[in-house]
């Protein structure tokens, strides 16, 4: 069965991990004052580690992006005149590759390319890398090792490598844009752990060396600081330091963005994002990202194993004004179970519009026709979650259906609505490599039922099969077909109730330029430039 992990959005929902046994800080190399501009970013938490091989939320994505190169990179298009991040692969660690018909990888890597402490980088760093992801087997990793194994890593020449798919999968180059391939330093890893099978390198937690922008200069519990890498083979970058504060309290990071004491804050709630606007040495940038938020509805509870009561929901929710309302128009609303701007994306769910006469006709067709009361389920603390569940109550009151609403820890969330036992909540899913596979499989096929993605418990056999099936197809056109025909069965046995695409939303200082919004929620400080 193949293993499916929830994202975790550092805008809406931030896991709060503190490394112990720190002290007051680590120095990682000789403490540096900036020599140019410093860019200062204030964050709820600390990175959960350093290492792109067990990062997995957001936080700790951030240094990977800066510290670390993968060997493809992410593009950008000009879009009315602004430039944003897109999807599309890019040269970064390879300067070139080439993709044959069975979906293997030929690469050409860039030379004269060091680590930041001289080491070489070639082939041999690229296959330690992978090797180390497969044996690792950390939960971050799943996308690389369910399509990557050691006997498929063939070093071809110094800086020629080639990497064979051990499954087909349409998408396996874009595998190496993921920041959990970012590639590390044998030497360095060796020297300070080495690999153990199934097991996390608690020295590379805290430590990094990559052959990126920057290098870690100082780790502590409540600042880490990166400086310009000296021996990185690409353009200086504008910004030669940052500074990444832990600020606790939103309303904390907001005062200090206010008052220009750091230059973004990536957790000031949506609903005070009118507020900023406000202050003439602030703006906000924001764009669509490969988000699908939506309410679930877990067939594995009564009353949701009923379709008439599925479809009744459906009618009875105003998803337009429910998402206005509760992502103060930073939401984009879909109409389907993915993004639109993932590839066979179709507005399978558009029939489903505010119609409360039809939502009581499908409640008479259950066997509740009086209604009934339920649980309604989020993280606590998440604004979005709040707002939608006190809304929700108001319009399902009007075909008598109650719903009591109840908050949960982000542990205590993941592991109760995975295991079934809460009938209608709240989530969210991050489609890391905006592909129907990445966006449909994992929430729809039954072998994912429960902690391994599918929270709604949805169970069609036509489905289940087209989605395996749609993901090992070349030819777009085959794959695409079933994927819109999967949409169109979800959507007629009203698996979930989509709700909205969560766009990025970044408020800063005006002085801060060129930082372009990704899909994805990556921030890449090396384009950025400050005046």
């Amino acid at each position: 069965m193949e293993a499916k992990f929830k994202y975790i959005i550092a805008a809406i929902v931030v896991l709060v991990v503190i490394i112990a046994g720190l002290g007051i800080g680590l120095h990682l190399f000789n403490p540096q004052k900036s020599t140019g501009n410093t860019l200062t970013i204030a964050s709820l938490a600390s990175p959960s580690s350093l290492d792109p091989a067990v990062a997995f939320d957001t936080n700790s994505v951030f240094f990977d992006n800066q510290i670390y190169q993968t060997l493809v990179g992410y593009g950008t298009k000009t879009v009315n005149g602004t430039t944003v991040g897109t999807l599309t692969p890019v040269p970064e660690l390879a300067t070139n590759w080439t993709v044959y018909s069975n979906g293997s990888v030929l690469f050409n890597l860039r030379q004269n390319v060091t680590f930041a402490n001289g080491d070489p980088f070639n082939s041999t760093a690229v296959q330690f890398t992978l090797d180390r992801l497969i044996e690792m087997k950390q939960g971050a990793d799943f996308h690389v090792f369910s399509f990557l194994n050691a006997s498929g890593i063939h070093v071809l020449g110094k800086y020629k490598i080639m990497l064979v798919p051990s499954a087909p999968y349409p998408w396996f180059l874009n595998l190496f844009q993921l920041w959990v391939t970012g590639i590390v330093d044998p030497n360095y890893v060796n020297a300070h752990g080495g690999v153990q099978a199934k097991q996390v390198n608690t020295y590379m937690a805290t430590h990094a060396m990559g052959t990126g922008p920057y290098q870690l200069n100082y780790y502590g519990t409540s600042q880490i600081v990166l400086t310009a890498n000296p021996n990185y083979s690409g353009p200086a970058p504008n910004v030669k330091q940052i500074v990444y504060e832990i600020v606790p309290s939103p309303a904390t990071q907001q005062t200090l963005l206010e008052k220009g004491s750091v230059n973004i804050a990536l957790n000031i709630p949506l609903s005070q994002m009118s507020s900023l606007k406000n202050y003439t040495n602030l703006k906000i940038k924001s764009g669509p990202t490969s988000s699908e938020f939506y309410i679930g509805m877990c067939e594995n509870v009564t009353p949701f194993d009923n379709l008439s009561v599925r479809k009744a929901i459906e009618y009875a929710v105003n998803t337009t004004a429910l998402t206005n309302y509760s992502t103060y128009g930073f939401g984009l609303p879909i109409k389907s179970v993915m993004a639109p701007s993932i590839e066979a994306y179709t507005p399978a769910f558009q029939n489903y519009t505010l119609n409360l006469s039809k939502a009581r006709f499908y409640l008479n067709q259950s066997a509740y026709p009086k209604g009934f009361s339920t649980n309604f389920s989020y993280i606590a603390g998440d604004p979005v979650g709040t707002a939608i569940g006190t809304i929700l109550q108001q319009e399902l009151a009007k075909i008598n259906i109650t719903i009591s609403l109840h908050s949960y820890s982000s542990s205590t969330f993941a592991t109760e609505v995975g295991t079934g036992h809460w009938g209608l909540f709240y989530e969210g899913w991050v489609n890391l490599l905006a592909t129907p596979d990445d966006g449909i499989r994992p929430l729809f096929n039954a072998a994912n039922i429960g902690i391994y993605g599918n929270f709604n418990y949805f169970n069609n056999t036509t489905v289940s099969h087209d989605l395996v099936k749609a993901g090992t197809l070349y030819n777009q056109s085959q794959r695409d077909a079933l994927y819109i025909e999967a949409q169109k069965i979800i959507a007629d046995q009203a698996g979930e109730v989509p709700l909205f695409n969560m766009q990025n939303v970044i408020p800063m200082t005006t002085n801060v330029h060129d930082l372009y919004i990704y899909p994805t929620f990556d921030i890449f400080v090396s384009q950025i430039r400050m005046s």
